[in-house]
């Protein structure tokens, strides 16, 4: 902002040395309050306006993006309820007899009884099972030759931990994220059975090492699919920082550990590069390198960053970009997944005009840079309306696709499990629990999505029938 005109009249009738001095003063005075602003911003930064986790900000009254339906909280009218139920043939009976008079004392032993009212208590009993295998021999009376017979599948050493022990250690762990020492001390506890946490820890890695053609398997589906959600997130692994990628969709989850972030990873993964469906992401820019596919971006990471602007720079066109936003969604959810064609053109010149508002707030007037070199840095508003422009129909590709969802918090869900097992244990010490914990997330996740319970899918890895593998036979 330039002084008032009576002052540069002033400053003009200096020496050209002291006009110079004004000039780098007020220079520098822009590029401070433009600091500040970035600053600001970024103190003012957290769940609710940007992509920063929750864990990380303070305590804030929620504020959620979704819009009020007028609907009272809790179960709604014909909502199906569940509870316990009685069953008819239970497998204990305790009969409670009576046998004196409550009223005056007689002896009524010897009448006969009816029962008049029964409880059930539903409970569980846990008590190790020991089963030891034993093979005959026989010697053959023929050629004298001796036979023996041969033990199971999967019994392979003298003394060794079974299916359903090893089924419930992986649940605890991988599926609800107990760390091994409190899983040893659970086993000794509760399953009166004493095993070391090395031991727990070699049980998860068979688990996950034997789930390797599974991960093939889902990986082919995802190829093949007409959508799916891609994401990234931080991960830790022998006190190094790197990326645990996740691509998913309704029916298939698939995540994977790399040290890169951005197409060198995706590439070695996979999927992407033979993927030609529609994937649907947040703008991480390296996505956009994959050609062969359409793309979709998250509106959600949109509404975030609205109200980053709103907060921080007091404009008016982000509440209506807002509100153009969530009124598209909620039209689309009525009708059932597609706009009409008059509709979806009166959406997108109205996606247009506010666009035009923002520009009018947003002047291309660039910010000053910190040194010559590089492009000269835009303001965050000026970034998100030019990339609104540009990926309009991206952005807006669910208006119109009916298998393309508003947001990609489908994405966000399958890597949730992974950060929530980086707040408990910090990270892998080996890139062997790494990979296992990547592949057995992948798997129960993807059976969670066919309605298959964690025990039974982890059971079926256990006893070495996995799930989701191509048919051998």
């Amino acid at each position: 902002m330039w002084p008032a005109p009576e002052i540069l009249l002033e400053i003009c009738s200096c020496s050209k040395s002291l006009r110079n001095y004004f000039e780098a003063i007020h220079a520098e005075n822009e590029s401070l309050k433009a600091e500040i602003v970035k600053l600001r911003a970024r103190l003012n930064a957290n769940s609710t306006n940007s992509s920063r986790p929750p864990s990380t900000s303070p305590f804030l009254k929620p504020k959620s993006l979704r819009v009020k339906t007028g609907r009272r909280p809790g179960g709604q009218l014909g909502h199906k309820g569940t509870t316990l139920k009685v069953l008819q043939t239970p497998d204990v009976i305790v009969k409670h007899k009576i046998d004196t008079c409550s009223y005056c004392g007689c002896d009524i032993s010897c009448q006969a009884a009816t029962i008049g009212q029964t409880r059930q208590v539903i409970d569980i009993e846990i008590t190790p099972i020991v089963t030891e295998h034993a093979i005959e021999s026989k010697t053959c009376s023929i050629c004298g030759k001796t036979n023996t017979a041969n033990f199971p599948l999967g019994v392979d050493h003298y003394i060794q931990y079974g299916d359903t022990f090893a089924s419930i250690i992986i649940c605890l762990n991988k599926g609800h994220y107990i760390p091994y020492e409190r899983l040893s001390e659970i086993s000794n506890d509760i399953f009166g059975i004493d095993v070391s946490s090395g031991t727990l820890v070699n049980i998860v890695h068979r688990c996950g090492k034997s789930l390797d053609d599974s991960m093939d398997y889902i990986k082919d589906k995802l190829k093949q699919a007409a959508v799916v959600h891609f994401d990234e997130t931080g991960n830790r692994v022998k006190s190094k920082n790197k990326w645990l990628h996740s691509a998913g969709n309704k029916k298939y989850t698939y995540i994977e550990t790399h040290a890169r972030r951005g197409s060198a990873a995706t590439d070695d993964i996979g999927i992407l590069k033979e993927f030609k469906g529609i994937a649907i992401h947040d703008f991480w820019k390296p996505y956009y390198n994959y050609t062969a596919c359409s793309h979709a971006l998250c509106n959600a990471h949109i509404l975030r960053e609205l109200n980053s602007i709103r907060e921080n720079f007091s404009q008016a066109w982000p509440d209506k970009m807002k509100k153009l936003l969530v009124d598209i969604k909620q039209n689309v959810d009525a009708v059932g997944g597609v706009l009409s064609l008059p509709e979806t053109l009166a959406y997108e010149a109205l996606y247009d005009k506010i666009l035009e508002s923002a520009e009018k707030e947003n002047p291309t007037k660039e910010a000053p840079r910190r040194s010559k070199r590089g492009r000269k840095a835009k303001s965050k508003a000026r970034n998100l309306i030019e990339r609104m422009k540009l990926y309009k129909h991206d952005i807006l590709r669910f208006m119109t696709e009916p298998q393309v969802s508003f947001d990609n918090n489908l994405a966000e869900r399958d890597i949730r499990m992974c950060k929530l097992q980086q707040k408990v244990s910090g990270g892998f010490r080996s890139d062997e629990g790494s990979q296992s914990f990547d592949n057995i997330r992948s798997y129960i996740s993807t059976a969670a999505k066919h309605g298959i319970s964690m025990f039974e899918s982890i059971y079926a890895a256990v006893s070495g029938n996995p799930l989701f593998r191509y048919d051998t036979s």
